[in-house]
């Protein structure tokens, strides 16, 4: 299965991405459906469910080392730059430094488990939408973002599955930060 760790987003952030993606005129772009919004913590590619549950058993001791935090919008920018466009995004203001904290603790859990580390600096954000011709993006075909402040309390494993229509995500378990017992079941 194709696989990777996420934040998940509240229901408002999503919402509000949404509307934010029907004003923008940003051309030749394939939008995230609003259920695909999250931050992106750790792509696997494709992964055998014996990994996942590895994976999990390593993963869960973020639950109790790491509580809630805030995290704010900050602007909408692109990948790898405005004037190449391939990716839109939503960057963050707030919360960056318990993401990036978070992150490298679990490339330090998964090491053992073959899982290559990632060679870019991790930069979150809110994938938004993709192009498949990186051309540069305006700064009038850009929406102005609130910046607003939400709580980021759980850690996911999603399951991607391409298709014609674009990535469908389905949330395979849960962890909440803060402890508690959080975990979902196979959806």
């Amino acid at each position: 299965m194709r696989a990777f760790l996420a934040f998940e987003l509240p229901q408002f952030i999503k919402e509000y991405l949404q509307d934010v993606v029907k004003r923008m005129s940003v051309e030749n772009v394939r939008w995230v459906r609003d259920d695909g919004y999250h931050i992106t913590l750790k792509f696997f590619g494709e992964i055998e469910e014996q990994k996942a549950l590895k994976i999990q058993e390593r993963v869960k001791a973020i639950q109790k080392e790491y509580h809630p935090f805030e995290a704010q919008l900050k602007e909408i920018d692109a990948f790898p730059t405005r004037r190449k466009a391939r990716v839109i995004v939503v960057t963050l203001e707030k919360g960056i430094d318990n993401m990036q904290r978070i992150f490298n603790d679990i490339e330090e859990k998964i090491v053992d488990l073959h899982i290559e580390r990632e060679g870019r600096t991790y930069k979150p954000h809110i994938t938004l939408g993709r192009r498949k011709i990186p051309i540069p993006i305006l700064e009038r075909e850009i929406f102005p973002l609130e910046q607003k402040v939400f709580k980021v309390q759980t850690l996911m494993l999603v399951q991607s599955k391409l298709t014609q229509e674009g990535a469908h995500y389905t949330p395979l378990w849960g962890i909440e930060l803060g402890g508690g017992n959080g975990e979902r079941g196979k959806q």
